[in-house]
């Protein structure tokens, strides 16, 4: 019986994620991205096919200051199962682990690594007119995005000549 486990990532217009497959009889399957952004809820989605006994599944983040379990669930019976997780990170970019365990009477571990980013809040300013003059008035609107949404503030504005 093949009982490699194998990691295939996989890439997509609207989000990459990494998998995890066991082949032949044990199948199992979690899904993350391998890109989290630092404070704001991910989903991991954790699935069981076809298991011959009951099996233990556990899916834990490392980092160099903790271990988080993300994901646990003992079951005899197939199952697909999606749960919510806020990464936390220190640095503005910092690589953690993700270690996937499945056990039974036989025990399978694989680790891979994820990128936890911080983004700065962006500021956008859209304005009435393309360009002004000098002593010209205008409105704009200041669109602020971060990790909480969008924020708009309508403002008025004056041009000064130097």
């Amino acid at each position: 019986m093949n009982t490699e486990l194998r990691f295939l990532p996989h890439q997509s217009d609207s989000n990459s994620c990494i998998c995890v497959n066991l082949s032949v009889c044990r199948q199992y399957m979690v899904t993350f991205p391998a890109v989290l952004e630092a404070g704001v809820q991910t989903k991991l989605c954790a699935s069981l096919t076809y298991p011959n006994e009951t099996l233990l599944m556990t899916v834990t983040l490392i980092s160099e200051r903790e271990k988080t379990t993300l994901f646990q669930r003992k079951s005899s019976i197939p199952f697909y199962q999606c749960s919510l997780f806020t990464p936390q990170a220190e640095l503005k970019e910092e690589v953690q682990h993700v270690e996937v365990k499945v056990q039974g009477t036989f025990h399978s571990r694989v680790v891979k690594n994820v990128t936890i980013k911080t983004y700065d809040p962006m500021t956008f300013v859209q304005t009435d007119k393309p360009i002004y003059l000098p002593g010209q008035t205008g409105n704009s609107e200041l669109m602020i995005c971060d990790a909480d949404g969008v924020h708009y503030i309508q403002t008025d504005f004056f041009f000064y000549k130097q």
